[in-house]
């Protein structure tokens, strides 16, 4: 049920000593959750067919006894009515009338991203044959985003839309046409009165709030305005997608002034970690402005990142079960967050990368080292070198901390480094039992200097940045 200010104000705080806070104020220990949550983000739906795991998902969710379902953004890979049509289809098919197989209703609570509103434009997608045209199928225009919520989802379409799920209280914001979500804001200073301090709240949209989950660095923060409008609030949850960082980096959680979680993808995962060397770009990420040589890797397989989250909210804590939907596996032990967040919180960054441990390879581990004439380059082509190959086999998960990227730098015969790459590992975005992958990096010859016997040095390093034990590969002489 879609809340407004009148109900909000006029019905729930004349209840909140009775049904709506009291059933549930209690709960602060073990015991039963308050209420089940589904996370997902990124679900582009965009052809017939790409709804497969969105369904698997949703079944899921269904199954484990959710009372509610998130979706952070980007339903509608290329902004479509259709698309979003698709996505109500899966919906009623998983829950009729919003509504479990047991009869409990389940909530949709799910905002526009900027594929939804903006992609539409993009590139050739936006050529149509004239404007009643666009303003049929592209959900970029106001009065259609609005119309097809209402029609598909039978509920009045807000820019920011305010819930309850049994009692807590649940605040989305959608993209709007400037970019990101700049309402939130005013609706936050309009509502603070009207927040119980006592509980959890959840908030939504598309943009990882600023210098909030994977810090300040992370591509696709927003300017500002939700950090801004939360701070004031310990007991806040944001939910946001965007990234599409995986699940397995222990930096989706961030606990500072509030509670930031980042939802990961049912797409596929990113590489745009400041732009490794198997990454395929992407001129929006910051470390794309730094950048000074061709990449020649092929880009990284990402497909098997379909993730999400399956989350207990309770009255003190957050117990966060991940999933990847492509083999349908845990995606490692769960996450145990305390709400309101607090200075000591055991999820503030520093706290955390300090007791992380860095994997490391096997003792009789070594790389190597290989001159090719040619390579496929980083769109998949096969382009004229020399490069230099190096192959390392896996580094070991080490104390629960996994490889997230592998560091590889040419050395001369003194030891002295000539180039450096990073790369991300083959399988960081899969669960361990799947990861045992080995790693590769290609260097241009043209990069080394001729003549000179080089060898090369692998670290292998988890989401924080601690670094294992070197291992080396055998000595090349390269003639660029």
């Amino acid at each position: 049920m879609l809340i407004t200010r009148r109900w909000f104000i006029g019905g729930a705080c004349a209840a909140a000593a009775g049904a709506c806070y009291g059933a549930i104020a209690g709960d602060t220990g073990g015991g039963t959750p308050l209420l089940k949550l589904g996370v997902l983000s990124d679900v582009h739906l965009n052809h017939p067919g790409d709804e497969t795991h969105f369904l698997k998902a949703l079944a899921y969710f269904r199954d484990n006894g959710v009372d509610g379902v998130l979706i952070a953004g980007d339903i509608a890979d290329t902004g479509r009515v259709a698309q979003l049509e698709r996505t109500a289809d899966c919906w009623f098919k998983t829950f009729p009338e919003d509504r479990a197989p047991d009869g409990r209703h389940v909530e949709r609570l799910f905002v526009y991203g900027n594929h939804d509103i903006q992609a539409w434009r993009w590139g050739g997608m936006g050529q149509y044959k004239d404007d009643a045209e666009k303003r049929r199928v592209a959900l970029g225009f106001e009065d259609v985003r609005a119309r097809t919520w209402e029609r598909l989802f039978h509920e009045p379409f807000a820019p920011v839309w305010m819930k309850r799920v049994k009692g807590v209280v649940f605040i989305g914001a959608h993209w709007d046409d400037r970019g990101h979500c700049p309402l939130i804001e005013p609706f936050m200073a309009e509502h603070a009165k009207d927040i119980d301090p006592s509980l959890p709240f959840f908030y939504t949209q598309h943009s990882h709030p600023k210098d909030t989950c994977y810090g300040p660095a992370a591509w696709g923060h927003d300017n500002g305005c939700a950090t801004r409008a939360l701070s004031p609030f310990p007991n806040a949850v944001a939910f946001s997608g965007h990234s599409h960082y995986t699940l397995l980096d222990e930096r989706t959680v961030w606990q500072g002034a509030f509670t930031s979680i980042g939802t990961a993808t049912l797409r596929r995962t990113s590489l745009d970690y400041l732009e490794p060397e198997n990454s395929n770009g992407n001129p929006y990420d910051p470390g794309a402005k730094a950048w000074k040589h061709k990449k020649v890797m092929k880009p990284l397989f990402r497909e098997e990142g379909k993730e999400g989250m399956l989350i207990d909210v309770h009255a003190d804590r957050l117990v966060i079960h991940r999933r990847n939907f492509t083999f349908d596996l845990s995606l490692g032990d769960d996450w145990t967050v305390p709400v309101p967040a607090a200075a000591d919180t055991p999820f503030a960054y520093a706290k955390r990368a300090k007791k992380r441990t860095p994997p490391a390879f096997a003792s009789d581990a070594a790389a190597r080292a290989v001159v090719l004439e040619k390579a496929p380059d980083c769109a998949g082509k096969e382009v004229k070198g020399p490069f230099v190959h190096v192959t390392f086999p896996a580094a070991k998960t080490v104390a629960k901390c996994r490889v997230f990227e592998y560091s590889v730098r040419a050395l001369d015969e003194d030891g002295k480094a000539l180039v450096s790459r990073r790369v991300m590992a083959p399988g960081f975005n899969v669960p361990q039992e799947k990861c045992d992958r080995p790693g590769e990096c290609l260097f241009l010859a043209s990069e080394l200097p001729s003549g000179t016997n080089v060898k090369f040095e692998v670290r292998a390093s988890e989401c924080f940045g601690a670094k294992g034990p070197a291992i080396f590969s055998n000595t090349v002489k390269v003639n660029a």
